[in-house]
């Protein structure tokens, strides 16, 4: 059956108030909206009543008259435009919140010197011997397009560790005195899943990649990068400003998932957290703690990496890279796998038997098929019987999509380059494809250097994804890229930069409609969270969870998508960014 039309997706409008709303509980209704509900049923609305945390009504203003009675609030919206609360399918908080608090946030450098500037002026505030951590450089964008060697670096900061991330998370540089730190020299052994990008002459150039990364990361003090708390609430206040309601946090720690918990039992945390477990963690943690389902904070997942990614030439891929066709012994050069594929596999069953939900990391054509071969392997497994049915710590019964394989929901996070031979299988599986739109927009400038005019079909392919009747949960990786879902649903309109390059978009023919864009990021984010009875549509019954925008999305030029000012943003009926 096609996914899509199972789940009866759509798009439909609804009001609410520009003002601020006082609490969670009572009632009150929002008049003179532009609602775009996301729901096949009623895609548009003017009006909409809430109560005690949910939507009691939607619709016309003769739709909500029976929610009008003596003390009830109206919030006259003047207008405004309502839609949903927009939901990051794949993120990670704490890498946001750090970029807050003394992690150095080299997104915006456009040259390995503008990087070592950065560097050399917080050398002159931090104590000698002091970590110097930064995240988001992008050698793509720098004039020489190379990957940078870290001697201009060490010269520049000879006396503190650094310790710098490019934009993926999948290479990192550093200077020499990280390395010696670290305890690493010319003479290291690359880790398997990983490589330490070396000279001409063997030496160390100081770019680890993927399982490299953690020799160096080893080093670093506990603590360097900000507390946990600290780093979720920073992150929280940016997402609520651009109005994101919820977010899919991608491999946390037990320990951070404590600190979530807390933070939802003190009232501190308003976004709704789907939290996914560190693949390697998994099995032990869900046997241990079982699936977990609150207002706030979710645990039912883990995530897994099959390969790396494209920038650092991680990305597994079916054949060679068409601008590194082989590695330094002369074998073909296919990227890297991070973990043994068998593993996964190990996992995809386990996830079955035990009820909870496997989203695994794969970017490379070749890492796509592998994780889609493991997913259906795991599809062939028993799954539990309703009567070995456990609950979760609030009494809540596991979704029932959780007892049977085949609507497990596995999901494969980012599919940037898939064969189009195993487009099809996604649906045919019924896995969830988790992508993240602005990845396309980055990516474009260098993509078809790096794997050739020939794999390009099955780059970022969401019209096809869409079309053999799978849905997109939309996301934005975010530190990786901008944590503004306004930028993804531009991206995914135009395939086209913020300037509005290449004219037409780039391979146009996979762009998404305004409709699915804005499902991406509502209904079909809740969906891939097994969440859709509570939100990501404005319908009766479901969390009061939505956003007040300053424009009209669905209909105002591409271009200005990206300038939405989110005005208000409320989550289970309280206003928790903006109003009066």
């Amino acid at each position: 059956m096609n996914t899509l039309a199972s789940l009866g997706l759509a798009f439909a409008v609804l009001a609410l108030g520009l003002r601020a709303a006082p609490a969670q509980t009572g009632r009150r209704v929002y008049m003179n909206a532009r609602i775009y509900t996301a729901s096949d049923a009623s895609p548009t609305a003017e009006a909409m009543a809430i109560e005690d945390g949910r939507i009691v009504g939607v619709g016309s203003k003769k739709d909500v008259l029976p929610y009008i009675d003596e003390g009830v609030e109206i919030v006259d919206l003047q207008g405004a435009v309502v839609l949903p609360g927009l939901i990051d399918a794949h993120a990670h908080m704490a890498g946001l919140g750090q970029t807050e608090v003394g992690v150095i946030d080299l997104s915006s450098t456009q040259s390995y010197e503008e990087v070592i500037e950065h560097v050399r002026a917080r050398a002159a505030t931090v104590a000698r011997g002091t970590w110097i951590l930064g995240r988001g450089w992008d050698h793509e964008r720098w004039p020489s397009g190379e990957l940078p060697n870290h001697r201009l670096l060490s010269d520049a900061a000879p006396e503190h560790p650094v310790w710098l991330s490019r934009v993926d998370g999948h290479a990192a540089l550093a200077n020499d005195a990280a390395m010696r730190a670290a305890g690493i020299d010319d003479s290291t052994d690359s880790p398997e899943g990983g490589e330490i990008l070396r000279d001409d002459a063997g030496d160390a150039t100081g770019i680890f990649v993927d399982n490299a990364q953690p020799l160096i990361e080893g080093a670093v003090p506990a603590g360097a990068r900000g507390e946990d708390e600290e780093l979720i609430l920073a992150a929280q206040r940016m997402c609520l400003s651009v109005g994101l309601t919820g977010v899919h946090d991608m491999g946390v720690s037990p320990a951070t998932i404590e600190v979530f918990k807390a933070l939802a039992a003190d009232g501190r945390l308003k976004t709704r957290m789907y939290l996914l477990v560190h693949g390697r963690l998994a099995g032990e943690y869900f046997r241990e703690h079982g699936i977990y389902v609150t207002d706030r904070v979710t645990v039912r997942a883990c995530k897994l990496y099959m390969d790396g990614a494209l920038g650092s030439r991680g990305a597994w891929m079916l054949e060679p890279y068409a601008d590194r066709a082989v590695d330094r012994d002369g074998e073909p050069y296919v990227g890297l796998t991070l973990v043994d594929p068998l593993y996964v596999d190990r996992v995809a069953k386990d996830g079955v038997q035990n009820g909870y939900q496997v989203c695994t990391h794969a970017i490379g054509d070749r890492a796509n098929r592998r994780v889609l071969d493991a997913y259906e392997f795991a599809q062939a497994v028993a799954v539990p019987s309703s009567a070995e049915q456990r609950e979760v710590p609030d009494g809540q019964p596991l979704a029932s999509g959780l007892l049977h394989a085949r609507n497990n929901r596995f999901r494969i996070e980012h599919a940037q380059v898939i064969d189009p031979a195993d487009i099809p299988r996604f649906e045919a599986l019924s896995v969830l494809p988790s992508m993240q739109q602005t990845h396309c927009t980055t990516d474009m400038r260098w993509i078809e250097e790096r794997i050739g005019p020939e794999r390009l079909a099955g780059a970022y392919a969401w019209r096809s994804l869409i079309d053999s009747g799978v849905p997109i949960a939309g996301g934005s990786d975010f530190p990786v890229e901008s944590h503004n879902p306004f930028l993804g649903i531009y991206a995914a309109v135009t395939r086209q930069d913020l300037e509005g390059h290449p004219e037409g978009g780039w391979t146009p023919g996979e762009r998404m409609t305004r409709a699915e864009a804005l499902k991406s990021f509502t209904i079909w984010a809740a969906y891939a969270a097994f969440e859709e009875d509570e939100k990501g549509t404005l319908e009766a019954g479901k969390l009061a969870d939505f956003i007040v925008i300053d424009r009209d999305i669905m209909t105002c030029e591409a271009g200005a998508i990206p300038g939405t000012k989110v005005l208000q943003t409320v989550i289970g009926g309280e206003t928790v960014y903006g109003g009066e």
